[in-house]
C-alpha cells in the first residue's frame, strides 16, 4: 500500500512524499501518518538529493536518530515494513532554474523560481 502525503512551508518549500506499508491498515494508524508528516517537513527543512540520503540524515526533531532508524521504530510499532519509496522537494526561493524535465525515480529534489 502506497500513500502519498505532503508539507509546505511558508508558502515558498514544498515537499510530496510517498510512503509505503505492506497493509492499509498501518497506513490508516496515528503513527503512520505523523510519520508520514514528519518525513516530509523533515525534507523540507534538510534538503536531501535521494531516499538514500534522507535515510542517513538525524532526523530533524530528533537529532539523536537517523530518519532509518525512525523507520525501522515505525516498522517495529506496526510489525509491518514502511519505507520511503520517493520524494519531490520544491524551493522558490532557489537560485537555480527550474527542471525542463519531470522528477525521475526513486527521489529528486527540485527547486523552481517564482
Amino acid at each position: 500500500m502506497h500513500v502519498i502525503d505532503s508539507y509546505v512551508h511558508n508558502g515558498r518549500v514544498g515537499v510530496l512524499v510517498e510512503l509505503s506499508a505492506e497493509s492499509d491498515y498501518a497506513t490508516q494508524t496515528d503513527v503512520f501518518k505523523t510519520l508520514a508528516k514528519d518525513i516530509a517537513m523533515h525534507i523540507a527543512a534538510s534538503t536531501p538529493l535521494s531516499v538514500a540520503s534522507l535515510l542517513e540524515q538525524s532526523f530533524v526533531k530528533e537529532p539523536t536518530c537517523s530518519v532509518g532508524q525512525l523507520l525501522a521504530k515505525v516498522s517495529s510499532s506496526l510489525r509491518e515494513r514502511v519505507s520511503v519509496v520517493r520524494f519531490v522537494r520544491w524551493d522558490t526561493e532557489s537560485m537555480q532554474p527550474a527542471q525542463p524535465e519531470p522528477p525521475k525515480s526513486p527521489a529528486v529534489a527540485m527547486r523552481s523560481q517564482a
